[in-house]
């Protein structure tokens, strides 16, 4: 009995996010492990970079929102590459290459995140040298946000 709502649920979430999945990526197996990747990088570099900004200080919501939209972004250019393709009626090529392209640049922000996160030690040396130009715009962003919010502190104090 206590199923009876949940089985409508699902149906009715999988039977939108299917077929919108299907018409934004493509279908198969294959689609959806790429996608499933693709999607876990930005999960993990939402998660890698929160901690970050809890540990140093530095979080905003404002930076959080304009993470939101970021994130959409990311989702929606592997739908274009799909998109491309189907109009252009070539094999996955501009999908396959704008979802590596940003799946590149979203493995460097989670590896960055992660690695200001106090998690170096579970990154390889390798990656570390790899992103470190990206750790170190992101200390810098970090840093600025904390004194932003430190001048607007200052600021509400004096006017109190």
């Amino acid at each position: 009995m206590r199923n009876s709502i949940a089985f409508p649920l699902f149906g009715t979430a999988g039977g939108t996010f299917i077929p919108l999945f299907h018409f934004l990526y493509g279908d198969g197996p294959t689609r959806f492990m790429i996608m499933t990747l693709y999607f876990s990088l930005i999960v993990l570099d939402w998660i890698a970079g929160y901690r970050a900004s809890k540990i140093d200080g530095s979080y905003a919501s404002e930076y959080g929102i304009n993470g939101a939209f970021r994130t959409a972004f990311l989702l929606f250019m592997p739908a274009v590459g799909h998109l491309i393709d189907g109009i252009l009626g070539m094999p996955s090529i501009a999908f396959g290459f704008l979802t590596a392209a940003f799946a590149l640049h979203i493995w460097k922000s989670m590896t960055a995140n992660a690695i200001r996160a106090g998690w170096e030690k579970w990154v390889p040396e390798w990656a570390m040298s790899t992103v470190s130009d990206e750790v170190e715009h992101k200390l810098a962003r970090a840093r600025e946000r904390i004194k932003r919010k430190t001048d607007m502190l200052n600021d509400e104090d004096k006017g109190a």
